[in-house]
């Protein structure tokens, strides 16, 4: 069994339109026709006359309750503050990445000049050595 939801204790379903339950409708109308407006009628499309008491009380049906439209006000304000979160955070992130890249770029421009500098320095001291090794061989030779 569906549980039914506040619409559904008041509608039911015929053939995907939302059409109002006899039981219920009547005892609505049944409850505040005493309480309405002057009986009036009104012709409605199909030319059939329908009291006006009966129009007007089912508009009640669709005004919500104060409780609902506060609480929906705190969801919507609510909602709003996370997307206001949401936006500075990102902005945040952003400038953050933009940091962090610039950061490394200037320490990698920094890698590779070090590396040309020990690279350089290594042949530097692969020659020395190299020379070293020539006059060690001629030292040694000669004695």
């Amino acid at each position: 069994m569906k549980p039914h939801s506040r619409k559904g204790d008041y509608f039911a379903e015929d053939d995907g339109e939302m059409v109002p339950r006899t039981s219920h409708t009547a005892a609505f109308l049944s409850d505040t026709k005493d309480r309405g407006p002057p009986v009036q009628s009104q012709i409605w499309r199909s030319g059939e006359k329908v009291p006006f008491v009966q129009t007007y009380s089912l508009r009640a049906f669709e005004k919500p309750p104060q409780v609902q439209t506060q609480a929906l006000r705190d969801f919507e304000k609510h909602l709003n503050d996370l997307k206001k979160e949401n936006f500075s955070l990102k902005l945040r992130i952003y400038f953050l990445e933009e940091r962090m890249q610039q950061k490394y770029e200037a320490s990698r421009e920094d890698i590779y000049k070090r590396n040309i500098e020990l690279k350089v320095e290594v042949e530097s001291l692969k020659r020395e050595l190299q020379d070293k090794k020539q006059h060690l061989d001629k030292t040694w030779a000669d004695v």
